[in-house]
Formats: C-alpha cells, structure tokens, sequence
C-alpha cells in the first residue's frame, strides 16, 4: 500500500531549460509539422504537450523513488492535464516543484495524484502546473 501519510509531501524542485533544438526534437518525434514550433528563425514557441518532456519523466520519476511513499511497479498512467500561465518558448527555465496532492483507493486500486508547479525562474511566476493520476494496480484495500 502507498504511504498515505505522503499526501501533501514536497520534492526538491529541479531545473529544466527549454532551448529551440528540443522544441523541434520533440515536435518531429511526435508528427507536428507546423511551423510555429519547427522554424529557424523567428519567435516560436512549443507545442503543448512539450510539458510532458520536463513532468512526467523528472518530476513523476522522484516521486516513484521515494522510499516512504512505498509504489511498486504495477501501474498505469490514469490521466494528465495542463493548466497554461503562458507559453513554453525556447530560452526559458524552469524550476519545477513535485509534489504529491492525494492518494485515494477505489476498486482495490491506488489513485496517487501529483502536480508539479513550473515556474519562471527569473521572475517566479508560474508558466505551466502539471496534474496527473497514477494507478497502481491492485494494492488498495477497501476501507
């Protein structure tokens, strides 16, 4: 069972630095052709889901090697939004605040729910806040 007692826990914040090369690495590998995110010059900005390059790899995998929060590996992504402040272009920096914000069982299954703040580390301010559920399959038991 996960550690319940983690609900509310903080993770030491990491940096991540947006730069035009993984803007347009990234578009490529996922089939975007539009130019706004693949041109040489000009401003451009990144797609959408480019959030997911700095959240779900640093920030979940911090979370998953957390000895006190007890996961395992039988696990499923259940769901991931975004909630844009402004966005993504290259040249920015983040710092990216994990943090876990509910642990619920339904079914014999755990819901971990974690959002990771990222914010500009210039000025503070909050670019872009990442939520999502992991379910790990099968270690709840019903209260």
């Amino acid at each position: 069972m996960l550690n319940y007692d983690r609900i509310g826990h903080h993770y030491p914040p990491y940096r991540y630095e947006v730069s035009r090369e993984k803007i347009r690495e990234y578009a490529l590998a996922t089939g975007v052709n539009d130019e706004t995110y693949l041109r040489d010059d000009g401003d451009i900005m990144a797609p959408p889901t480019f959030a997911a390059c700095f959240t779900l790899t640093q920030g979940v995998e911090r979370m998953l090697k957390d000895p006190d929060l007890d996961a395992h590996t039988s696990l499923v992504h259940g769901s991931q939004e975004y909630e844009f402040h402004r966005p993504i272009r290259p040249g920015d920096v983040f710092e990216c605040r994990p943090w876990i914000t509910d642990i619920t069982t339904r079914r014999g299954n755990e819901f971990l729910t974690i959002q990771i703040d990222c914010v500009d580390v210039v000025t503070d301010e909050p670019v872009v806040t990442s939520r999502g559920t992991i379910v790990f399959l099968g270690s709840g038991q019903e209260a």
